[in-house]
């Protein structure tokens, strides 16, 4: 049993932001199905930081496009866009009705005018709460990524919303043991949802792409993602200092204030880089690492960039948490700092080919294309419940 050609109405973060969880599995389910991608609705109060103004003047422009375009979504293929405007004040009750009235009188105007009738309803975010059972979808089911009430300027109300949503739809999906058991139904229907990799993205690489690499020194040691409040910097600074004869080479944005670390001449601060180009740049690491804080936030977490690094065949090291220990045959696992620095000379020095291919081999069992259809068919036996 399959699902596809259906309607799925999603709410995520926008749609080819960055390479979410939500978007691969949004990018295999347009497939076969006709998706409604209802970009961000926050999940935190913005601030003056020039990361949130950006994001802010990149959010009024996506809502400003689709406003000029006579209101039509934007179209990706399979992928029709909507980016709705909300007042990101979800902590006020009347401001939250005021978003809820909004939402749903546009939402239901797109769903008419593209014939998006009796849609599926799949949500990351629990601020569209309100709008359950009022867009005539036939099942919804939400996806808890992270424990999103722990982040930085989260809203108050945000445990109070996912609360109230997971009394009303009729599954769950939670990447990690720890909000599996936390974030339950009152449907009972509580599934695990594992993290995937793109398989084909990462095995098949044009080292072309990435030449500027090869002018770094080697062996590099390498992170890529989001340099945010969960990563310790005090460990990148830690292997600035003792591997002054390695390259740190991080690609990605900064949330916070990482100007310590461009003190070191061997830290190479490369930015963003595309999606399509990464498994390039990857590809020159000699050992990845995930230096996350160990906290409460943390220990919810399931990270992505992991099975990516081992689909690349690369030696990992990463700080304990609860996901990362499926993987300790294949990884090392530092406990604390000084642990951290001396893994990342013992990864190094013990790779061999043979443990690439052992890496990438364990990797072919988390395709998100596997893990998609392990959802369908979940969603489909939900909806054949409901029915009978």
């Amino acid at each position: 049993m399959k699902l596809e050609n259906r309607n799925i109405l999603v709410f995520a973060d926008d749609f080819g932001r960055h390479p979410s969880t939500m978007q691969h599995l949004g990018k295999v389910l347009a497939k076969n199905n006709r998706l409604m991608w209802i970009g961000s609705l926050a999940l935190r109060k913005p601030t003056y930081k020039l990361h949130d103004i950006k994001r802010l003047i990149e959010k009024f422009r996506k809502i400003f496009l689709v406003r000029a375009s006579r209101e039509s979504p934007i179209q990706t293929g399979n992928v029709l866009e909507v980016h709705p405007f909300v007042l990101p004040f979800h902590d006020i009750k009347i401001v939250r009705a005021i978003n809820d009235f909004l939402l749903i009188r546009t939402l239901k105007k797109k769903i008419k005018q593209n014939n998006f009738h009796v849609p599926i309803l799949i949500s990351s975010s629990p601020i569209m709460y309100g709008l359950l059972g009022k867009l005539g979808e036939t099942s919804s089911h939400y996806f808890c990524l992270d424990d999103y009430s722990l982040f930085k300027g989260a809203f108050k109300s945000l445990i109070e919303l996912e609360n109230k949503l997971l009394e009303k739809v009729d599954s769950s999906f939670s990447v990690s043991m720890p909000l599996l058991k936390t974030r339950i139904p009152k449907s009972g229907i509580n599934n695990f949802l594992p993290q995937g990799v793109d398989i084909d993205h990462f095995f098949n690489i044009n080292k072309t792409s990435a030449a500027k690499m090869d002018r770094i020194k080697k062996p590099i040691i390498g992170f890529f993602g989001l340099i945010s409040e969960w990563v310790d910097l005090k460990i990148i600074d830690s292997l600035a200092k003792d591997y002054p004869d390695c390259s740190i080479v991080i690609l990605g944005d900064a949330s916070v204030d990482i100007s310590s670390l461009r003190t070191y001449p061997n830290v190479h601060l490369v930015g963003k880089v595309p999606y399509d180009e990464l498994p390039s740049y990857a590809s020159r690491f000699d050992v990845g690492i995930i230096p996350f804080k160990i906290n409460e936030l943390t220990a919810a977490v399931n990270p992505l960039k992991l099975l990516e690094y081992l689909a690349l065949g690369l030696p990992v090291v990463t700080t304990p948490m609860h996901e990362v220990e499926k993987f300790k045959d294949y990884i090392y696992i530092a406990h604390d700092l000084n642990e951290f620095t001396k893994m990342v000379e013992i990864a190094i020095k013990n790779d061999t080919e043979k443990m690439k291919e052992e890496r990438k081999k364990v990797i072919t069992h988390y395709s998100w294309e596997m893990i998609t259809e392990g959802i369908g068919e979940i969603i489909l036996e939900v909806e054949k419940g409901k029915v009978g």
